[in-house]
């Protein structure tokens, strides 16, 4: 009887220490009740594009690299980017100002990065704020699209991992989803020694944060990235940019953003 009640602890014990995940409650923030399950706007043929991001320091230069990306792929249209570069969505969410600048100003596209992830891939996050961030969005008529961030260097498994925590949300509240780490994945594969961290192997180059804004530029406008041209004021030689340019329209043909 000893022997099969020591057995039976054991069994106990290591059943609950069996489990890695662990559900983060971190964000207990009451959220507002908006209209759930919207369609998503398709602004793809306006005019005017009026483009907010909404981000943390990984959105830092995309704004000032999309305004030269849409000044010389569309020439035509008139656009206009304004960025709040602050912390993860979930942190943010119920600031009134950010709100009030979401709901007051007529945006036709606003771009979301700072889901909240484990890079370990042993935490779940809340996504209960990306939801409302895109309710919000889509409320007033812009389409919103999800940014999910690049791997860190040497993080074979993170890209993927990070655009499915987006595309969970995706399904859950519809909302276009950049595939930018899919597309990091794809350029680096071929060309590994491309400059595209900073020295702490997470926040992008200038030429990392390009590749992530031509992923952005399609996704917006669905123009193809692959036929914008040379451009000079832009970081990257020109081979190099046609290169970016390439993958970028490559994983996004492949990876339908958004389900309009």
């Amino acid at each position: 009887m000893k022997y099969n009640l020591l057995f039976l602890l054991i069994l106990l014990l290591c059943a609950c220490g069996s489990s890695s995940k662990v559900v983060s409650d971190e964000n207990k923030t009451e959220l507002p009740v908006l209209s759930q399950n919207l369609p998503i706007p398709d602004n793809r043929s306006l005019d005017t594009y009026q483009v907010l991001i909404i981000g943390n320091s990984h959105v830092r230069s995309i704004e000032e690299l999309l305004t030269i990306i849409f000044q010389q792929g569309l020439k035509e249209n008139e656009v206009s980017l304004d960025t709040r570069r602050l912390s993860f969505l979930d942190v943010v969410v119920n600031i009134d100002s950010l709100i009030d600048l979401v709901e007051k100003a007529l945006w036709t596209h606003v771009i979301l990065q700072g889901q909240k992830y484990s890079q370990s891939q042993l935490m779940f996050y809340s996504t209960d704020a990306t939801k409302n961030w895109i309710q919000l969005v889509k409320s007033i008529g812009a389409t919103p699209i999800l940014f999910p961030e690049h791997p860190q260097r040497g993080n074979t498994q993170e890209a993927e991992y990070v655009h499915n925590i987006h595309l969970g949300i995706a399904n859950q509240e519809p909302s276009c989803v950049a595939p930018i780490g899919l597309t990091w994945d794809e350029v680096l594969l071929v060309e590994p020694e491309l400059d595209l961290y900073q020295s702490d192997g997470n926040h992008a180059t200038e030429l990392g944060a390009l590749l992530s804004s031509l992923v952005l530029y399609q996704v917006i406008s669905g123009q193809a990235a692959d036929q914008l041209p040379f451009i000079a004021d832009l970081p990257g030689t020109e081979s190099i940019q046609a290169l970016l340019g390439q993958f970028a329209s490559q994983v996004v043909a492949e990876n339908d953003a958004c389900d309009f």
